[in-house]
């Protein structure tokens, strides 16, 4: 497999150790592995070699902390992500969960905070741009609540528009708020996207080294996340595996352009 080859040329035992535990699904065991190699090299992770790993390390934190979230488990689900956040700034979508969990634990200023970062980071990023206007609407600022639900009219998925319109009549009607909060939650709820499931099958597919499924999934991925960096990544290294290796760097410098960190 991708990733056992790839562990063939790290460091010893703690991310040999890691990536196995990523491998099978363990990501607790894969986290505490991945730290105990970060704290022999610093919390540093440099250089165009570990910008794979890296990937790897922030995946296992989000994996793992969408395991506390449904234990739960809030507090330390948050804890996970800021980890990942300190490790890779610029994953809207690890902003937009830590955004979730702070709301959840009651930090409701960290957590708009932390939801502007990622729409800083995609603009365009509908279930951001929507969290942000639920936040305002349960502190009953009704003009910011309008701001960011029209706002968010410009990226949403289609089969989710008539729910929004709806959803933006009613606050501005001042209807039942039991009926508006019912709206957001729908809205809001955590259903992967077809970006998302295309990603997920691509690491799948990297991992058990079917190369060509998954240039397929990430392209798919690609023509409606065209800016995430990761999975250009992704892409070059797919392309590398089948000795592309002119499209593998197109696609790296890409990654580059879009991210130079």
């Amino acid at each position: 497999m991708f990733i056992d080859r790839f562990a063939s040329f790290l460091p010893k035992n703690d991310l040999k150790k890691a990536l196995e535990f990523l491998n099978r699904g363990e990501y607790k065991k894969a986290c505490k592995a991945f730290e105990a190699h970060l704290l022999k090299k610093a919390g540093v992770v440099e250089g165009k070699d570990q910008e794979l790993l890296r990937m790897y390390i922030v995946e296992s934190y989000m994996e793992y902390s969408m395991e506390l979230e449904k234990a739960g488990d809030f507090l330390e689900s948050s804890r996970q992500l800021e980890k990942a956040i300190e490790l890779q700034p610029n994953y809207a979508d690890v902003h937009y969960r830590l955004g979730m969990m702070y709301e959840n634990i009651g930090r409701r200023i960290d957590s708009r905070e932390s939801i502007k970062k990622a729409l800083a980071i995609n603009p365009y990023y509908f279930k951001a741009r929507l969290m942000l206007a639920k936040s305002y609407y349960s502190d009953a600022n009704q003009d910011k609540t309008m701001e960011h639900l029209r706002e968010s009219i410009s990226s949403v998925p289609n089969f989710f528009r008539s729910l929004l319109n709806e959803l933006t009549l009613k606050v501005e009607s001042a209807s039942e708020k039991e009926e508006i909060n019912d709206l957001f939650i729908r809205l809001l709820e955590d259903r992967p996207s077809s970006s998302q499931i295309s990603k997920q099958l691509a690491l799948e597919a990297i991992h058990s080294g079917d190369f060509d499924r998954a240039i397929s999934e990430v392209n798919k991925a690609l023509s409606l996340n065209p800016d995430y960096p990761a999975l250009h990544n992704l892409l070059g290294i797919a392309y590398a595996n089948v000795n592309m290796k002119d499209d593998a760097i197109v696609e790296f410098k890409t990654a580059l352009k879009i991210n130079p960190e």
